[in-house]
């Protein structure tokens, strides 16, 4: 009697944390997907850099962001069905920067994940801002274009070069 109790227990709490999974990825991926449809909310902006697939988007993002100004952008693509395309994620998080006040170079540098989930992270000067989920990675670029903005203004980032 015992075991069979246990047995129930533990299908429910696997369910439960299966489930549970789930609703933590879909609201993630509506929210972009809600983007994609009603584009002209938000600052959109087309870049000049192509979408660089690299088998280590942190050490590619890592490595570019020490001896370069501007901020490097590693994104793990889920295999989620309602990932957004490399373009869309580029253009959108591009834009956010942007707003952000941030006019220096922003690079990205993608990976294909094994996961549903999608995620980033940011890099300038060697540091790293993340890992965050995509859909909340969006409400973490302000704080990261202020932190970098000051390191830079304050000569925080002595090994990258600013003069362009």
């Amino acid at each position: 009697m015992a075991l069979e109790d246990i047995r129930k227990s533990f299908t429910g709490r696997a369910a439960a944390i299966g489930l549970t999974a789930m609703a933590a990825v879909t609201p993630l991926t509506f929210s972009w997907a809600q983007d994609a449809r009603t584009a002209g909310t938000f600052p959109v902006v087309a870049t000049t850099s192509s979408i660089q697939m690299v088998e280590d988007a942190s050490i590619a993002a890592g490595l570019h962001s020490e001896s370069n100004p501007g901020i490097a952008v590693a994104v793990f693509l889920g295999t989620h069905e309602s990932t957004p395309a490399p373009e869309r994620i580029r253009d959108v998080l591009s834009g956010d920067f942007q707003k952000a006040g941030i006019s220096d170079p922003i690079s990205f540098y993608f990976e294909q994940n094994d996961t549903p989930g999608t995620g980033t992270a940011f890099y300038f000067g060697g540091d790293m801002h993340g890992p965050f989920l995509l859909g909340p990675s969006r409400k973490e670029v302000p704080e990261t274009a202020a932190t970098y903005l000051f390191r830079k203004n304050n000569g925080m980032l002595a090994s990258i070069s600013f003069d362009q």
